[in-house]
């Protein structure tokens, strides 16, 4: 059974670490790959129509799966090591999802306020602000943010993780680094994120030039479909069921985008400021 837990860990590996996932929040489109174009037309037609009622649900649940899925990003991410190393990650991770939902809900509550000031407005003065652009844009805004956040943060510490430091020792020595190398950690900082955009877009013209033409021959040679079938928005449980359907897209999504991700972390690696002078100087004095 050896096999099958490697197997299973490489598995929520692929689809939990590093910046996988942020790929869909900066171009949504992606999601619509794996999913029947006409069953996905028909359940939005018919939720944002007849059963607009269920939308708040619909966010509900999806900001559920959202949490769910940071949660697994970060266990894939704090306990990456051997076992004597996870057991004192304990309180990172604690401390890491606490920190998730303070700031999901300050962004509820600013989303909150968002929606009040756009109805007096309406009311009182006939202005009408973009409410449901602003919801979109501000979900966007805070997926992405909290991924990449993440993702720099393992990103940094991976050095000293691997010299088996404690967490406190890991934040404390990187700490001390980035302010005695300002510029070379701004420069770095910026390496990850433009590596995670070039990434991006290589994987959407991969999606673009490459699977949906796969997928559609393999349609007509075989008759068999790929996509996903949404079911139409008739009652809650459709709703959940949905969502479900969404996440499973997501997760397809992210399985697809790991090799891609994974090109770009090996590069982004052998540029590491810190993981140089570990291999020009030995253990990084600090």
């Amino acid at each position: 059974m050896h096999w099958f837990s490697s197997f299973l860990k490489q598995l929520l590996k692929a689809m939990f670490s590093g910046y996988s996932g942020v790929q869909i929040f900066l171009y949504p489109v992606l999601l619509f790959f794996w999913l029947s174009h006409e069953s996905a037309l028909a359940s939005f037609s018919t939720l944002l129509m007849n059963r607009i009622h269920f939308l708040p649900l619909v966010f509900y649940f999806v900001l559920l799966m959202y949490v769910g899925f940071m949660v697994l990003k970060i266990y894939i991410g704090v306990f990456e090591g051997s076992m004597k190393q996870q057991k004192s990650r304990l309180e990172e991770f604690y401390n890491i999802v606490i920190k998730l939902h303070v700031y999901l809900f300050i962004t509820l509550i600013v989303l909150m306020i968002f929606y009040v000031l756009t109805k007096f407005l309406s009311y009182f003065y006939g202005i009408e602000l973009p409410l449901k652009q602003g919801v979109m844009y501000a979900f966007r805004l805070f997926t992405t943010s909290i991924i990449l956040l993440f993702y720099v943060y393992t990103m940094w510490l991976k050095p000293f993780r691997e010299q088996h430091y404690s967490t406190k020792h890991c934040q404390a020595k990187c700490y001390i680094w980035v302010m005695r190398n300002p510029f070379r950690a701004f420069m770095f900082t910026l390496i990850m994120l433009l590596s995670m955009v070039v990434m991006v877009k290589i994987y959407l013209l991969a999606v673009s030039y490459v699977f949906i033409p796969l997928m559609n021959s393999i349609f007509d040679v075989t008759g068999i479909s790929l996509s996903i079938m949404l079911m139409p928005v008739n009652k809650i449980s459709s709703v959940a069921v949905n969502v479900f359907l969404l996440t499973a897209a997501f997760l397809l999504s992210n399985l697809l985008f790991y090799p891609f991700m994974y090109v770009g972390d090996q590069l982004v690696l052998a540029l590491h400021p810190i993981m140089k002078e570990q291999r020009d100087h030995g253990k990084t004095q600090i």
